[in-house]
């Protein structure tokens, strides 16, 4: 039954001799929407009659048709778990579980049921989120406050240090030009020396030479040559010597300005020790902790603001949870009902089914849990199903509600 609807095939259905195995079911169809819409889908007519068959090869492969119509596995499925409900051993262990007995229930509700029930598990989940996000927020609290003040403390002491891309570095260049000044003023003055000077002059001595390769610079294209390269070194050397002159004259040491630089470095040294290797790392830093700074103290919801969301959700969940419930209560009824006609039929007629609702806490499911009760015989209390029920009871219980599904939803067989 089950590789006719669609489970994986096997070549061991397939006889000794033979090239195929052939399973073909014939089935009387009663109102079904879900099946409707999958002939609709698929362009077919919906008959009172359905013929399934498939055929097994040798090779593995399997060819599926619907009334003569080829189909591919997923819509052989698609019709076939609406046709027959095949009845495995999980499905009475399940009925042992009283946990799994609220879900049970639910299967028997509508697609109004569904939506209702999927509104519900819509909003718990948005109330469960927030309520997270609140304990987070009210827990960490202090820490938070605590870190936005360390950040103010931080920015502030960086901002009040005024500090500039690249500033350390050109003022460590500054102070060793100003603990050398010596060096530098004497080299400076050694090089001008060298190159001008009254009792020994390079320039004097350059200028002379140049002076008499150009008297015979035209008898030969090489003393030309010789000529103009001197020249352009006499004039660089010209122009080395004015600017030798020129920083001489303005050189002077500054021994204010030397405090103000190592005053300066120690303020940026102590700044770069506690927030970055180098100014520009302390900057990054700064910009790092104001955009952190920015989104703690933001436009983002306070505790009292997401107190009083929370507040909101909680009425809306409850409301909700009691539209479920009723809901459950009347689906409860009808499957009380469907049940006690089965049992009746099953030689049953003295038990009685029931469905339990206690009050929980909420979740997924609702605020409340549902347990499936049985009276065996008249007189007595209704007692949890998992307690009291045999064997041979659970069994015609189980195909009392399997029963019951089937004909909501349409299906002609049962495979018990």
């Amino acid at each position: 039954m089950n590789m006719m609807l669609g489970s994986r095939a096997t070549t061991d259905v397939i006889r000794h001799g033979a090239p195929k195995a052939e399973i073909e079911g014939l089935f009387s169809l009663e109102n079904s929407r879900a099946l409707r819409e999958i002939f609709e889908e698929q362009g077919w007519e919906l008959t009172d009659e359905l013929i399934i068959r498939r055929e097994i090869l040798q090779n593995g492969r399997s060819v599926s048709r619907i009334n003569g119509q080829m189909v591919n596995l997923s819509v052989l499925k698609a019709v076939g778990q609406h046709l027959v409900d095949i009845h495995g051993q999980h499905d009475q262990e399940e009925l042992m579980r009283p946990q799994l007995h609220i879900a049970m229930l639910d299967e028997f509700g509508s697609a109004d049921f569904v939506n209702l029930k999927g509104r519900y598990q819509e909003t718990f989940d948005r109330y469960r989120s927030l309520r997270k996000q609140v304990l987070t927020l009210q827990k960490n609290q202090q820490e938070h406050k605590a870190r936005i003040e360390m950040l103010e403390f931080q920015m502030a002491e960086i901002e009040s240090a005024a500090l500039k891309s690249g500033e350390d570095t050109a003022l460590h260049q500054e102070r060793d030009r100003l603990l050398n000044h010596k060096l530098i003023a004497d080299t400076l003055t050694n090089a001008y020396t060298m190159l001008d000077n009254e009792d020994f002059s390079s320039l004097t001595n350059v200028r002379s030479a140049m002076n008499d390769l150009e008297s015979i610079e035209d008898y030969e294209p090489a003393y030309k040559e010789l000529s103009s390269s001197l020249s352009e070194t006499y004039y660089v050397l010209e122009d080395v010597s004015k600017r030798l002159e020129d920083i001489l004259d303005g050189l002077d040491f500054d021994g204010d300005r030397l405090l103000q630089v190592e005053s300066r470095l120690d303020l940026i040294n102590s700044i770069t020790r506690k927030f970055g290797g180098q100014v520009d790392d302390v900057l990054d830093y700064f910009a790092q902790i104001s955009k952190e700074y920015s989104l703690l103290t933001g436009s983002n919801l306070s505790s009292e603001d997401m107190d009083r969301k929370l507040k909101v959700m909680e009425r809306e969940l409850v409301e909700l949870a009691q539209e479920l419930s009723q809901a459950r209560h009347s689906l409860a009824a009808q499957l009380e009902a469907e049940i006690k006609q089965e049992l009746q039929d099953l030689y049953m007629e003295k038990a009685r089914f029931k469905v339990q609702f206690t009050k929980g806490k909420f979740n997924r499911e609702g605020n409340e849990q549902v347990e499936f009760y049985i009276s065996a015989n008249p007189g007595e209390d209704f007692k949890p199903l998992v307690k009291v029920a045999s064997g041979g009871e659970l069994s015609r219980l189980m195909l009392a509600i399997k029963s019951a599904f089937s004909r909501k939803e349409g299906k002609t067989s049962i495979v018990f």
